[in-house]
C-alpha cells in the first residue's frame, strides 16, 4: 500500500517557529516532524511515499530528495494554488489509481497503529475508513460520530461547545479506495470532511471510523508544540528520540560533551555536537538541539532549544523554545512561555518577560526589557471572542492596543473606504477604548460614523438603515464593572456570526491586516440627527398614534443609560405620563454592585405602588435588556416576563408569524402558542435569536435574561422598543400586566452550574451523546433529553470551565430531581466514571 503525506500546512499560529520553514519541518527532538511520520509510515510496511506540497515546497524537497537516505520511494505533488485537502490528494491521483491507499499528515505527531487501520478498512465494505482519536478538548478539530459497529452517523467540523456531541475527533489519517477520486472535483478546492465525505454519505455509501488506541497530537500552536515533546519524554508516545538513553532519562546524542561538574535534571535530551559548560544547570524537560552551545553556570529548565544556537554564561532560560541559531547573551533572562524566532539575538542582561514572541532576525539590546512581542502576533488563546463579544480586564486582558488590532482586523474583512457605525456607553474605559477601534477601522481605510455616547440599539439601527458595512459598539459588562466588552455587527444591525469571528480572530492572530496610505485613511463623520432617526422610525414601527386611549403612568427607572435620550421624547407620542428615576447618563455610574441592583428593583416597585402606576420597567445600563414590575408591585423574573410577552404577542399579532425562544425556556411556551403557531427553539446567544427573527415567518424573539426581539422594527434587543410594545400589547387586548401574569401556566425550572475543566467537557458531552442517542433527545445547543413530564439540557459554558445543567419538571420536586440526576451524570463523566 502507498502512503500519501499531506504536507502543505503554513503553521500560522506556530509563528514564529514557522516563520521561517513550513510547519511538517518543525523540529520535534531535533527531526521534521514529516521526518518522524516517514519513519512511522515505514515502519509499518509502506516504502512508497507521495508528498502533497503547498507552503514552501523547495525547503521540504531539498530535505528529504527521494527518500534514498531512509530507505523509501518519494514523490511529490505540489499544488499551483490551494486545492484543499481532498483536492491535494487529487492532485496526486495518477501515482494513486492502482489499490487502496492511506493518507495522513505531515505536520501532527502520532505513533497510532496503522496497520490496524488498515486491515479495520480491508475488513468492512466502505471506501472510507478514517481514524479516530479520544481527546478531552474537540473544539478546534472535526468531531465524528458513529454507531456500535464503527459506521459514521455525522460529521461536525470545527463545533461549538453547544455543538459537541462526542469526544472522538477526526485525526486526518484516511484510508481510502481509488474510486473517491471519481467524487473528488478537479477544478476548485475541495474538502475531506465538509464535502468529499459528507457527500458519498448523502449517495448512500458506508463510512467508516476506525478508533485508534495510540498517540496522536495536532502540533498547531506553541502550547501543543511543548506538550509533545513532554509527552514523549514522559512515554506517552513511541516517538524515535535520537541519543543513548541514561537511567536517569538524559539522551546523549551523537558527539555531545557535557563538563563533569553540569547539573542534569530528569528528561533531558542533549543533541548531537552539542557542549555544555561548567557550573549549567539543566533542567527536566528540556531538549538542546544539535550544534548548540551552552555557557557556565548558564540555567535552562522546560526549555527546547533548536540547533546551533548559543546559550552564553549565566543566562537564566525558563519555559521558552529558542529556534534556530539564536543567540542568548550572558546574564540575559528569558520567561516562560517565550518564543524567540530564528537567527535573533539577545542582548547581555537583556529581559525577554512571560509569553512574549519575537520575530526572526531580530536584535535586542544589552539590558533591554522586553514586556511585548516584536512581532506582529499576538499571544496564542483559546479565542478572541467570546459569549459577549471580545470582552475582559481593561487594561489588562482588553487593552488599547488589543482594541486597535482588533479594530484593524474587523476593518480589513470590510470594503475598503466603507462606513462603519461606532459607538460607547457613557464609562471612560469605553471612551479609552473605542478610540482605539476608531484609529484602527481609519488605518484600514474605513469611514466612521461615530455616535458617540448611544445605546446598541441606535447603533444598530443606524448601521443598518444607513446602508454601512458594520458596526462597533463599546461598554462596560452587566456583570463585572471592571470588564469592558466590544461588540461587532453586521450591516444588519446584528452580531457577527461565529464565522466571522473567526476570520477577525485569524487576522487579528496573524496581524494580516490592510493598511491605508496616507491619502486613504479613513474619516471620522459625526452624524448629527441619529436620535431623531432612531425615535421616528420606533414611533412609525409602533403605528404612528399614541399607544393607550386612555392616559397612563408608567415608572421607568433609566439605569444611567443612553435610553434616556429616547424614552422621554418617545412617552410623549405614546402620550403616556412617565415617571423616570435616574434618568441621565452618567460616566461615574455605568454599573452597580448585585446588591444595589437589587435596592434599585425595590425602590422601583415601591414607585410603582406610590404612582398607582399600570406598570414599572427597570433598564439596564446599555439600554436593551428589562426587568418588569406589574401594577401591584409584584417583580417579574426573566422567565414569568418571556411568558408574559410571549402570551401577549400570541393574543394580539394576526399575522400568525411564529416565535423564536432558547433552547433551554419552559415547554410552557408550547403551550402558550397553541397549536397554530410556529415555535423555534435555539440557541441561548442574542446573534442566535436575532437570526431566528430575522427569518420572514417569525414575528417575535424572547430571552431568558430580559431581552425581546421585535424584527418589524429591529432585530436586536431594544429596551425602548419593548416597553412600546408592551403597552401597545396590554391596550389591545384591554387588560393590565397582574392579569397576564395570573393566567399564565405553571412552570418549574432548574439551572445548575457544574466545574468541568476545559480538558474533560468533550466527555462529558460524548456521555450525554451517548445517553440522546438511547432517549428521545434535541441537540439545537448542547443535548436536550426529553424525560417523562420534564426535561434536561446539557450545555458547556461557551468560555469559562464549567458546564450547566438545565432542567424542568411538572413539580418543583420532579425539577429537582432532573436536575439533580443530570448533575450526577456530568460530575462522573468529569471523573471518567460515567
Amino acid at each position: 500500500m502507498k502512503a500519501v503525506i499531506m504536507a502543505g500546512g503554513e503553521g500560522t499560529r506556530l509563528r514564529p517557529l514557522t516563520s521561517m520553514r513550513p510547519k511538517p519541518m518543525v523540529p520535534v527532538f531535533n527531526q521534521p516532524v514529516m521526518e518522524h511520520i516517514l519513519g512511522l509510515v515505514k515502519h509499518h510496511g509502506m516504502t512508497e511515499v507521495v508528498a502533497t506540497l503547498a507552503f514552501m515546497p523547495r525547503v521540504i524537497e531539498d530535505y528529504f530528495g527521494e527518500g534514498d537516505e531512509w530507505g523509501m520511494s518519494i514523490t511529490y505533488a505540489i499544488e499551483e494554488s490551494p486545492l484543499g485537502t481532498a483536492g491535494s490528494v487529487k492532485n496526486a491521483e495518477e501515482a494513486l489509481r492502482d489499490e487502496p491507499f492511506l493518507v495522513i499528515s505531515g505536520d501532527a505527531l502520532t505513533d497510532i497503529d496503522l496497520t490496524q487501520a488498515i486491515e479495520f478498512h480491508r475488513s468492512h465494505d466502505g471506501p472510507v475508513t478514517i481514524v479516530l482519536k479520544r481527546v478531552p478538548d474537540p473544539l478546534e478539530y472535526g468531531v465524528v460520530i458513529t454507531d456500535e459497529d464503527g459506521r459514521i452517523q455525522r460529521f461536525l467540523e470545527k463545533p461549538t461547545w453547544g455543538q459537541v456531541f462526542s469526544d472522538t475527533i477526526n485525526t486526518g489519517i484516511y484510508v481510502l479506495d481509488p474510486m473517491v477520486f471519481d467524487h473528488i472535483p478537479s477544478d476548485r478546492p475541495y474538502d475531506f470532511s465538509s464535502e468529499l465525505f459528507p457527500k458519498l454519505m448523502d449517495a448512500g455509501y458506508p463510512l467508516y471510523g476506525f478508533v485508534a488506541d495510540g498517540y496522536w497530537c495536532d502540533i498547531g500552536s506553541l502550547e501543543s508544540y511543548v506538550q509533545a515533546h513532554r509527552d514523549v519524554l514522559d512515554g506517552l508516545a513511541h516517538i524515535y528520540v535520537p541519543g543513548v538513553r541514561s537511567a536517569t532519562d538524559v539522551y546523549y546524542g551523537s558527539g555531545c560533551d557535557v563538563d563533569d561538574d553540569v547539573e542534569l535534571g530528569h528528561k533531558v535530551v542533549i543533541g548531537a555536537n552539542a557542549r555544555v559548560r561548567k557550573g549549567a544547570r539543566i533542567g527536566d524537560y528540556t531538549v538542546i538541539g544539535d550544534n548548540c552551545l551552552i555557557g557556565s553556570d548558564a540555567r535552562l529548565s522546560h526549555t527546547i532549544v533548536w540547533s546551533d544556537s548559543f546559550v552564553g554564561a549565566g543566562a537564566d532560560v525558563e519555559g521558552a523554545v529558542l529556534c534556530r541559531k539564536v543567540d542568548v547573551r550572558a546574564r540575559a533572562r528569558i520567561y516562560p512561555g517565550v518564543a524567540v524566532g530564528d537567527e535573533t539575538v539577545v542582548g547581555h542582561g537583556a529581559v525577554v518577560n512571560n509569553d512574549v514572541q519575537v520575530y526572526p532576525y531580530k536584535r535586542i539590546e544589552a539590558g533591554a526589557i522586553v514586556s511585548s512581542s516584536l512581532i506582529w502576533e499576538s499571544k496564542g488563546v483559546r479565542s478572541l471572542f467570546g459569549a459577549d463579544g471580545i470582552a475582559g480586564l481593561v487594561n489588562i486582558d482588553v487593552t488599547p492596543d488589543v482594541a486597535l488590532h482588533a479594530a484593524q482586523a474587523f476593518g480589513t474583512l470590510l470594503p475598503s473606504k466603507c462606513h462603519v457605525v461606532v459607538s460607547r456607553d457613557s464609562s471612560r474605559a469605553a471612551r479609552m477604548i473605542k478610540r482605539a477601534v476608531v484609529a484602527g477601522l481609519n488605518a484600514t481605510g474605513c469611514h466612521v460614523r461615530d455616535l458617540r455616547v448611544a445605546s446598541p440599539a441606535v447603533t444598530r439601527f443606524t448601521t443598518r438603515d444607513t446602508r454601512c458595512e458594520g458596526g462597533v459598539h463599546v461598554c462596560s459588562s452587566a456583570k463585572d464593572p471592571q470588564t469592558v466588552e466590544i461588540h461587532f455587527y453586521d450591516k444588519r444591525g446584528i452580531d457577527i456570526a461565529p464565522w466571522q469571528e473567526k476570520k477577525v480572530e485569524r487576522l487579528y492572530f496573524r496581524q494580516e491586516f490592510r493598511r491605508a496610505f496616507f491619502e486613504d485613511v479613513g474619516e471620522i463623520l459625526y452624524p448629527p440627527r441619529a436620535l431623531e432617526y432612531y425615535t421616528a422610525g420606533l414611533l412609525e414601527a409602533l403605528g404612528g398614534a399614541p399607544l393607550v386611549k386612555h392616559r397612563k403612568t408608567v415608572v421607568v427607572d433609566m439605569g444611567h443609560s443612553p435610553a434616556s435620550f429616547v424614552l422621554s421624547q418617545a412617552a410623549v407620542g405614546w402620550d403616556v405620563e412617565l415617571v423616570a428615576l435616574r434618568p441621565f447618563v452618567d460616566s461615574e455610574r455605568t454599573r452597580v454592585v448585585p446588591e444595589e441592583r437589587d435596592a434599585n428593583i425595590n425602590a422601583l416597585a415601591n414607585a410603582v405602588r406610590s404612582f398607582d402606576a399600570a406598570l414599572g420597567v427597570s433598564i439596564d445600563a446599555t439600554a436593551e435588556r428589562v426587568t418588569l414590575v406589574t401594577g401591584s408591585g409584584r417583580v417579574l423574573d426573566p422567565n414569568t416576563a418571556l411568558h408574559a410577552m410571549a402570551c401577549l404577542w400570541c393574543k394580539t399579532d394576526a399575522t400568525g408569524r411564529g416565535l423564536a425562544v432558547p433552547v433551554s425556556a419552559s415547554r410552557v411556551i408550547e403551550d402558550i402558542c397553541g397549536a397554530g403557531r410556529r415555535l423555534v427553539r435555539v440557541g441561548t446567544t442574542r446573534r442566535a435569536l436575532s437570526a431566528a427573527a430575522l427569518e420572514p415567518d417569525v414575528g417575535f424573539a424572547g430571552s431568558q435574561t430580559g431581552g425581546f426581539v421585535f424584527p418589524d422594527f429591529l432585530a436586536s434587543y431594544d429596551a425602548v422598543m419593548t416597553i412600546g410594545m408592551l403597552l401597545k400589547m396590554l391596550e389591545e387586548r384591554e387588560t393590565t400586566l397582574d392579569d397576564v401574569v395570573a393566567g399564565l401556566p405553571e412552570f418549574h425550572l432548574r439551572h445548575a452550574s457544574v466545574p468541568c475543566p476545559f480538558s474533560r467537557k468533550g466527555a462529558v458531552m460524548r456521555v450525554m451523546a451517548e445517553i440522546g442517542q438511547e432517549r428521545e433527545s434535541e441537540m439545537t445547543e448542547g443535548v436536550r433529553i426529553i424525560e417523562d413530564g420534564g426535561w434536561a439540557l446539557v450545555l458547556p459554558h461557551p468560555s469559562e470551565a464549567s458546564v450547566d445543567v438545565h432542567a424542568e419538571g411538572r413539580t418543583a420536586e420532579q425539577a429537582d430531581e432532573i436536575v439533580r440526576r443530570y448533575i450526577g451524570i456530568v460530575e462522573r463523566a468529569i471523573e471518567g466514571s460515567e
